[in-house]
């Protein structure tokens, strides 16, 4: 049978091995063998954020002790060519996760020379995370130079302005100082709402939709005034960075995207499964009529309930569909959704509810039991 790939894999001993050489190329006096060895002594038994800090520990021991030489050594083997012989596999730029590790941990109180090597690395694989200590250290500073960044011919430099201010960036600590104000990113992000290249206006549209979680009101009155904007990329970003906005219903983002929360519709023959086993799925149906004599887009979602620790419930909005409906069609949806163990989130068992939510309203909510919760 063949062994299950984890993400900790991609840091295997093999690209331990590449990358001790990789640097002995560059930096004769490099023990390689002492770092390879060293290092793949301690991979077992941890992930993969965790291999990359003890790998970029150990390229702290058996580099020069001097930062700045010690990441000019790291800069020059960025350049060093990652071969198929190698067999890093598919994800083979996290052989760079341990250089951000690296940056992030010892480069902090040493920042022109960090900046020119997040510049480097995030051409390669990403700075998107090892920046956002330093922009916490030197805020002026940081401003500054990523503004002049979202000017960068390299589309990777100009993503990493957005991606590495994002307030709540996956895998990162947040930045609460611009949770409070988002001000100094959207005046970045600004000059990035008609960036070429939809690799940064993906990323601009993620940074506004996470702004949104903290500060709606302000969000949506950047889309409104970008909408007004006639360039696709720039519509391609209202669209997509209203997603927590829609699932929220915030009335004007859901107008700004065409769907009219007055829009007449009727919910009909809704049934949900009244009991659910742990690690199975809750089932559900539902009808939706336009009853209107002209046709109306609606965004259809649906909203589990679930129950926390103290007896509450929280609410979670899922994306089911969006469709325009002409005069008196009527809609089935039929969908099945899974309840099983994931990472981030604690079921409990007991009572919980789902309801079905249409331009922001909910038109009905129905209780279904979950048990088997060990």
């Amino acid at each position: 049978m063949a062994e299950t790939f984890l993400l900790k894999h991609i840091l295997s001993p093999r690209l331990i091995e590449v990358m001790g050489r990789n640097i002995k190329s560059v930096y004769l006096e490099f023990d390689a063998l002492g770092f390879s060895e060293a290092s793949v002594s301690q991979l077992d038994g941890l992930a993969l954020k965790q291999r990359a800090i003890m790998i970029a520990e150990k390229l702290h021991e058996y580099l020069p002790n001097h930062y700045p030489a010690a990441i000019e050594i790291l800069m020059q083997t960025m350049d060093v060519e990652l071969v198929d012989e190698d067999n890093l596999g598919r994800y083979n730029e996290f052989y760079f996760l341990p250089f951000a590790e690296f940056i992030a941990a010892y480069g902090l109180n040493h920042l022109p020379e960090s900046v020119l090597a997040m510049n480097k690395l995030t051409k390669v694989f990403t700075s998107e995370f090892c920046i956002r200590p330093f922009i916490q250290r030197y805020p002026a500073e940081m401003m500054r130079i990523l503004s002049e960044w979202v000017c960068d011919d390299n589309k990777h430099v100009r993503r990493l302005v957005s991606e590495g201010t994002r307030t709540r960036l996956p895998w990162a600590g947040r930045l609460p100082e611009f949770q409070a104000n988002p001000q100094p990113v959207l005046d970045l992000l600004e000059k990035l709402k008609q960036d070429p290249e939809l690799y940064v206006r993906r990323s601009v549209a993620n940074n506004l939709n996470d702004i949104a979680k903290d500060n709606p009101d302000i969000v949506i009155q950047t889309l409104i005034r970008w909408n007004k904007i006639d360039d696709e990329g720039t519509q391609y970003i209202v669209r997509h960075a209203s997603r927590t906005l829609i699932k929220a219903g915030h009335p004007e983002a859901l107008v700004l995207l065409g769907f009219d929360p007055k829009s007449p519709i009727e919910l009909l023959d809704f049934k949900v499964d009244g009991l659910v086993q742990f690690g199975g799925k809750l089932k559900f149906e539902f009808k939706i009529q336009n009853t209107d004599s002209k046709a109306h887009d609606y965004v259809i979602d649906f909203v589990i309930y679930f129950k926390k620790a103290n007896g509450n419930q929280a609410p979670k909005v899922f994306k089911l569909n969006s469709k325009r409906l002409k005069a008196g069609e009527v809609l089935y949806v039929q969908k099945t959704h899974p309840i099983k163990p994931i990472s981030t989130r604690k079921y409990y068992n007991g009572m919980q509810s789902l309801a079905i939510q249409v331009n922001g309203l909910e038109l009905a909510i129905a209780d279904f039991e979950l048990k088997g919760v060990g």
